[in-house]
């Protein structure tokens, strides 16, 4: 869901590292992939879905909305 007013959670964790390093990875796109950051991608493709999973009683959440 974009409707124009929701923020990624990784852009507010940049905008408070840095404002200037947000607004580079978030708005002018400028990001160059290492090997690290590729490995956290591939491990991290599931958590941007909106699916969940269930292991006996837990049940495991992905995608979930912050408002």
């Amino acid at each position: 869901m974009d409707d124009g007013e929701t923020i990624m959670l990784s852009a507010l964790t940049h905008y408070v590292y840095c404002p200037r390093r947000c607004a580079l990875v978030h708005i002018e796109q400028a990001w160059s992939e290492n090997i690290f950051t590729a490995e956290g991608r591939i491990m991290h493709d599931k958590a941007d879905t909106a699916k969940y999973e269930s292991r006996g009683n837990v049940r495991i959440e992905y995608g979930v909305p912050l408002r």
